[in-house]
């Protein structure tokens, strides 16, 4: 029995420890700069441009976009991990089926360059689909 207590305890520290490190980490890389809207301001605005896309939640480490059309559904999922950005999107692409895609960068990586690499795959795969 005291085994089991003792295991338990370690495993409350680690999880403990995790979370504080999670907290810091996300002190330096979201808290300072205004929070996931104001870090990725530029990054949700072009993936929200002249589309019926919306920011549909916001929270301290992710911000999701949803663009909904008659028979598709398009999703980004922008989340702060430690030391790097990842972006995953959901196409659920009506008769064409589901598609998904997850890039990682490091957490300052311009934005500028993460757009483009999201368009250059999402260009690619479009080609991809229809060819």
């Amino acid at each position: 029995m005291g085994w089991l207590i003792f295991i338990i305890g370690i495993v409350g520290f680690i999880i403990y420890n995790f979370l504080r490190d999670k907290d810091q980490m996300l002190k330096h890389q979201v808290d300072m700069r205004g929070g996931m809207a104001k870090k990725y301001e530029f990054l949700i605005s072009k993936l929200t441009e002249g589309t019926t896309a919306k920011v549909v939640k916001v929270t301290r480490d992710h911000i999701h976009i949803r663009a909904v059309g008659n028979t598709t559904a398009t999703n980004f999922f922008i989340t702060e991990n430690f030391n790097k950005t990842e972006i995953e999107w959901i196409g659920q692409l009506g008769m064409l089926g589901k598609h998904k895609h997850r890039w990682t960068f490091p957490h300052n990586f311009p934005q500028e360059k993460m757009l483009n690499e999201i368009g250059e795959y999402l260009e690619w795969k479009t080609k991809q689909m229809f060819e």
